[in-house]
């Protein structure tokens, strides 16, 4: 600097990086207020159905998403498939629908808000941001 040069030094890559494992880690904390809400709206004390909720947190659109195993997943994990899912969610001509997926979504979105915000505040801290990040397995089933 002494010599009359300038030198940039551009972060911007690395603030990238950190909003993106932020935006991730306060999905990961939504599921965390999610998944318990969803399997408690399924209207059985037990079953097949409860153990096979799951979330996951993808990578690629980093988007959050709930929902049921697949078959294959469910035989990975040891558990029954839930082939009936679909009709607890929609109902057939029997029975009447119960929404244990979306529901509990649209009731815990002042939790969600709550969760979300504080990963949004940590971007202007790096150090309380990178604390925050957890670079654990997106795949969530408690």
């Amino acid at each position: 600097m002494g010599n009359g040069f300038v030198s940039y030094h551009s972060n911007a890559q690395k603030v990238k990086k950190m909003m993106v494992e932020l935006e991730r880690a306060a999905l990961k904390e939504t599921s965390k207020i999610l998944r318990p809400a969803v399997r408690a709206r399924v209207p059985f004390k037990e079953g097949t159905l409860k153990k096979n909720v799951g979330t996951w947190v993808r990578r690629k659109d980093t988007s959050l998403q709930i929902g049921v195993y697949t078959r294959a997943r469910a035989k990975k994990k040891g558990y029954r498939f839930a082939h009936h899912a679909h009709l607890i969610q929609f109902g057939t001509k029997k029975s009447k629908a119960v929404d244990y997926l979306r529901a509990p979504v649209l009731e815990n979105i002042d939790a969600i808000r709550i969760a979300q915000g504080k990963f949004l505040k940590a971007i202007e801290d790096e150090n309380r941001a990178l604390g925050l990040i957890d670079e654990e397995e997106e795949i969530s089933d408690d």
